[in-house]
């Protein structure tokens, strides 16, 4: 068995649901699991709703129109046999007529908790299952939707950020999924939220349907995890940043999950956790060159020499710098105001400590409320608090990179070269990253100085770095 994840461009029109089903079929042997996202905007426009008019009745029709037109017409295009479009119209008319209820409710009350926007924005992939199934089974395949629900993905409960309970996800996978899988059929599984123990939809976050299908993949001990996108696979760099960066064959675990977390939009970060548990290699491909290699991700145990992979950027960043010349021989400062920020809903993304102050690098969008909550430490050890704004993060990846002696000297050497101020680095809290901060107004110049250095036509020598690409699953 091998789970197939296709997201929301792939799935963005009924023509494409057919290219989709194409490529099913073509993998039909490999006993598939299609996990699904939301059709391309169908999301972002329920979230557009509940961010701007939450309370508003009267726009609750337009967005249910279009929305159900939308899922109509791939219908129409995808599904060419009457019964089964017949099917998945009346899928979609019935998910729809629960949004309704859910939308004029939060509209009645005048209310958006989390747990209902959670529900809400649940309905892009509830929609797109079946269509997607309905499309596969035209190819006279045997195929079914399945909900996260009926699947059983349960969760921790955490709204707009849940934790899977794999142990629970993988004794509801034989129960439910693995005998229809054992049959030959094909489930088209909903992406991006499971459910707490209450049956309560709870959302794994944005990009959370790579997420749900690595979940699925380590509850079914896959012999593998693709992930088919719009784009060829991890790239050395954001192409729209640096016109000539070029896709990565392969990377480990580590670097992809360091890649995510700073700035690769190819996968959801959490991607990586369930499957590198059990050694289950992810391929990243692309739903409109299918033949192409992608990248593959798994273990890569060494690599005789550093290997620069990748570098990622990140914007929409602060920085808050604390005070006070006695900081370090203090004993609890960190935990107290660690304690402050997390009570404020403020995360910390990354961090540098001298003597004399903590730099605390933050969301931009948390700044000034990080700013209020740590008021309450000034006068004493901490002696002011500072804020700087606009700032970007380049995340240099690569297997042994701080190891080896002078990488970081180089990298910060050659963003210098180009006239960009580095604000703050961090260097030894992981083995294959090294992070700098820049203004974000640098933050192109930086990342092209960079891959101009050290990535730039190095495509085939990054992939002989690594160790061989493996088919299947490996032990790590």
């Amino acid at each position: 068995m091998k789970v197939m994840k296709f997201g929301g461009s792939s799935v963005a029109s009924g023509r494409l649901m057919r290219q989709v089903a194409g490529i099913v079929e073509a993998h039909a042997t490999a006993r598939p699991l299609v996990v699904t996202s939301a059709m391309q905007g169908v999301t972002d426009a329920i979230e557009a709703h509940l961010r701007t008019s939450p309370h508003d009745e009267a726009g609750i029709p337009v967005l249910v129109d279009a929305v159900t037109e939308k899922h109509k017409t791939a219908a129409r295009e995808g599904v060419r046999d009457p019964h089964l479009q017949g099917g998945a119209v009346y899928q979609v008319n019935k998910i729809m007529e629960r949004l309704e209820r859910l939308l004029y409710g939060i509209a009645y009350i005048e209310e958006l908790t989390p747990k209902a926007r959670d529900f809400a924005v649940s309905f892009g992939e509830r929609l797109a299952a079946p269509i997607l199934s309905a499309t596969i089974a035209d190819r006279g395949i045997d195929s079914r939707a399945f909900d996260a629900e009926q699947v059983g993905i349960l969760t921790d409960g955490s709204y707009g950020n849940a934790t899977p309970r794999l142990p629970d996800i993988e004794r509801r996978f034989q129960e439910v999924l693995a005998p229809y899988i054992g049959e030959g059929g094909v489930p088209v599984v909903t992406g991006f939220y499971g459910v707490d123990a209450q049956g309560h939809p709870t959302i794994f976050g944005r990009g959370g349907s790579d997420y749900v299908a690595a979940i699925l993949a380590y509850a079914g001990d896959a012999e593998g995890l693709e992930i088919w996108k719009d784009v060829p696979g991890f790239m050395t760099t954001d192409p729209n940043i640096v016109p000539e960066a070029h896709p990565l064959r392969e990377m480990s675990y580590d670097e992809a999950a360091e890649l995510a977390n700073f700035g690769a939009k190819v996968l959801h970060p959490r991607t990586v956790e369930p499957v590198a548990l059990k050694g289950i290699p992810i391929r990243v491909l692309n739903t409109m060159e299918p033949e192409a290699p992608g990248t593959l991700i798994h273990h890569i145990e060494r690599v005789e020499k550093v290997m620069m992979r990748a570098v990622a950027a990140r914007g929409a960043l602060a920085i808050v710098k604390l005070i006070g010349p006695g900081m370090a021989y203090t004993k609890g400062i960190g935990e107290r105001v660690f304690t402050i920020l997390n009570r404020a809903r403020v995360n910390v993304i990354n961090m540098a400590a001298s003597q004399a102050s903590f730099a605390l690098l933050i969301d931009a969008a948390d700044l000034d409320r990080a700013m209020a909550a740590l008021e309450e430490v000034k006068g004493g050890v901490i002696q002011d608090t500072q804020a700087l704004r606009d700032m970007a993060l380049l995340c240099v990846v690569g297997k042994g990179l701080s190891e080896t002696p002078g990488s970081a000297a180089k990298i910060l050497s050659v963003i210098s070269d180009v006239d960009v101020n580095i604000e703050m680095i961090s260097l030894g809290a992981s083995d294959i990253a090294i992070d700098v901060i820049v203004h974000a107004a640098d933050r192109d110049k930086a990342v092209k100085a960079v891959h101009d250095a050290f990535l730039k036509g190095t495509t085939e020598k990054v992939a002989r770095g690594a160790a061989a690409s493996v088919p299947g699953r490996q032990t790590s």
